[in-house]
């Protein structure tokens, strides 16, 4: 008999990592700028370098994971190794909730996107089979491997970040040009709250790093890189559109303009119809790889909690050529097209990160049981800590059990339907869970 093959190959550098972590990650922010900016007014890069927090905490937290346990699964691998089989479940099929909408609204972004160069595209159904299209070359991409599939990444992150580089280049040059506006910056209580409630999950999606380790070459020393490069790059280009938004007075455009923020900032600034529908399709290409990632993410996802017996062994099945986990590829595509097909996005937007902002206060707490139940496993990124009462604590598990709930609680005080959503996902997946655990018994 045949034994089954269910180990991946180790063979994703820092800079293919970083392509698979900052596509992920840009993409949320990309499309959430005009959301963000609405709901935050003047005070729009005070939320969104405030929101950035969220990227940094979880960030750090798998960076001393990675480093200590190179193994596929991230958040839900290192919860339940710290907290027990049933808090690593809801971890991990939460963080599936979320990748399934990222898959979802990264297709059709994509495609709202270039409407920019084909004004039907954005019309529905013509959105909705598009974005299943794409799905579907996305998913058979992935099949062949994840080498093909960071490489496509690496590729398409060069072409945008040269139109996101075009466009604060030229726009920062033009406001200097013609002086820069000043905005009165008095605070105000609704603008910061509603904002952080946006800009706090606007920054979600360093997971696929973490889900990736366990195919990393040298993960002790690309996965910490990768996060903090990662971190790095999209708080600075965050802050930077942002800060350009408000000095060049272009905030009630891109608040206006929530399903294509950036274009219509490209459109506001360089009076150029070459340029803006570059930058345009440069975010397209960035929303396009948040879909690889998403499918990457999940389907990595699936294959561990499967192995792991809290669902179907079937779904840890490895191709045996490719190496890939194709089932589970296949599956998180599936479910993704059913959620492009009515062609919205404003369920998708309010709905998402909510799962994962839980995810990342149960990391906070795994990262404290990890440093004091594993004391002995070598740590090639340590996080500083203070020892209290004999218990060391890392600064960052402080911080982001302050950060992580507070935002939670500002979630169901202004976005508590969409909590309903969430809490429902969850429910049926302990069904299935409990199903699973049951035939696996008789």
């Amino acid at each position: 008999m045949t034994e089954r093959i269910t180990w991946l190959k180790r063979d994703l550098s820092t800079l293919e990592l970083l392509a698979l972590g900052y596509s992920d990650v840009s993409s949320t922010y990309y499309f959430t700028l005009g959301i963000v900016a609405f709901n935050s007014g003047p005070l729009l890069p005070i939320t969104m370098l405030l929101g950035s927090l969220s990227l940094w905490l979880v960030g750090l937290a798998y960076a001393e994971f990675g480093s200590a346990i190179p193994r596929t699964g991230g958040a839900y691998y290192y919860i339940r190794r710290e907290l027990g089989n049933t808090w690593g479940f809801i971890a991990g099929w939460l963080l599936s909730f979320d990748q399934i909408l990222m898959i979802a609204y990264g297709a059709l972004g994509t495609i709202n996107y270039l409407s920019v160069i084909i004004p039907p595209a954005s019309w529905w159904p013509i959105n909705s089979a598009l974005s299943v299209l794409i799905i579907i070359m996305i998913m058979v991409i992935n099949i062949l491997g994840i080498k093909a599939s960071a490489r496509f990444n690496l590729t398409l992150l060069t072409i945008d970040l040269l139109g996101i580089l075009t466009l604060l280049v030229f726009g920062y040059y033009l406001v200097i040009g013609h002086g820069v506006l000043l905005p009165r910056l008095s605070f105000n209580f609704d603008y910061l709250i509603h904002g952080l409630t946006y800009s706090f999950r606007g920054y979600t999606g360093i997971d696929v790093i973490a889900q990736s380790a366990g195919e990393a070459v040298t993960p002790y020393i690309s996965v910490p890189r990768a996060i903090i490069g990662v971190s790095t790059l999209s708080t600075a280009i965050a802050l930077l559109l942002s800060l350009l938004t408000i000095l060049s007075g272009a905030l009630t455009t891109v608040s206006s303009n929530v399903g294509d923020p950036i274009g219509a900032l490209a459109r506001y600034l360089l009076h150029n119809a070459y340029l803006s529908t570059y930058v345009s399709i440069s975010i397209a290409i960035v929303l396009l790889i948040s879909v690889n990632a998403g499918v990457v993410d999940f389907s990595r996802g699936i294959y561990v909690m499967s192995e792991d017996g809290l669902l179907p062994s079937r779904l840890s099945s490895v191709h045996g050529r490719y190496r890939t986990p194709h089932l589970a590829i296949i599956i998180s595509s599936l479910i993704a097209i059913l959620f492009v097909l009515p062609g919205s996005v404003e369920l998708i937007a309010d709905s998402y990160a909510i799962a994962s902002t839980i995810v990342y206060l149960m990391t906070m707490i795994a990262l404290i049981m990890f440093r004091n139940k594993e004391p002995h496993l070598v740590r090639y990124f340590r996080i500083p800590s203070v020892t209290i009462k004999r218990i060391e604590v890392p600064l960052v598990s402080i911080i982001g059990l302050i950060i992580y709930t507070f935002s939670i609680i500002l979630i169901i005080l202004i976005k508590f339907m969409y909590v309903l959503v969430v809490l429902s996902w969850l429910f049926i997946g302990m069904l299935l869970h409990l199903l699973n655990k049951s035939s696996r018994r008789t």
